[in-house]
């Protein structure tokens, strides 16, 4: 620095140059006295490791599987009215399906014991069998298997069963019969001989009624499952 006593200089100054070399003064000074001392300014904490407690540990974490894959097997009984049972199939079928958690597939007609031996070598896999049947304790129909092939069936009459079987096992895990609406007003009459009027107000087609208990009997499977 010049040998020129600093006071002097400062006073050579106007004002406002007098007060912006003394702020320059005051500021080397303040870095000098800094390097001296040999302090190194404080830095920020670093900030606290992300907690753990919430990740998921290896294995945890599994990718969402369908809650079960399902083979539909139709008796071999349900051949009296193939119309209609095609059509209660499908409906039922396509009800499962719309479901993103099961995979269906449908297997060829068979028995009961059929459908419980092929459950025995399905690991992994609900054997599904579906019958078709009329209630017995209907008075007013006819019966007689060959009657019904040569008058035709009322779609009407026409119940649906299901039995569950475990995957790998003739061991039933759920089974239950579904009924159409208004069953007991509609099954009172072949396809010849149509039913008396009735004044049941639940008395619709079978056209309806038969979709509809095929649809129910997909969302009872799927409870059970």
């Amino acid at each position: 620095m010049s040998s020129v006593p600093l006071s002097r200089t400062l006073r050579s100054l106007d004002g406002v140059q007098r007060l912006l070399a003394l702020f320059c003064v005051l500021l080397f000074s303040a870095q000098a006295e800094t390097g001296q001392s040999g302090r190194v300014p404080k830095q920020g904490l670093p900030s606290p490791p992300a907690s753990t407690e919430n990740r998921a540990k290896p294995g945890e974490t599994k990718s969402r599987q369908p809650i079960s894959s399902l083979v539909i097997v139709n008796s071999v009984n349900s051949a009296n009215a193939p119309v209609w049972t095609s059509l209660a199939i499908k409906e039922l079928i396509g009800r499962i399906k719309e479901s993103p958690n099961a995979s269906v597939t449908r297997e060829k007609d068979m028995s009961r014991k059929e459908a419980g031996e092929l459950a025995k070598i399905k690991a992994g896999v609900y054997v599904i069998w579906i019958e078709f049947e009329v209630d017995a304790s209907m008075a007013m129909i006819d019966r007689d298997v060959e009657a019904t092939i040569v008058t035709g069936l009322n779609p009407g009459c026409l119940f649906i069963s299901y039995v569950i079987f475990g995957p790998g096992t003739t061991n039933i895990k759920a089974q239950e019969r579904i009924y159409q609406d208004g069953y007991r007003a509609q099954c009172t009459g072949t396809a010849i001989g149509p039913a008396p009027q009735s004044s049941d107000s639940e008395r619709y087609p079978a056209i309806r009624t038969l979709p509809k208990a095929a649809r129910k009997v997909a969302d009872r499977i799927m409870s059970a499952l």
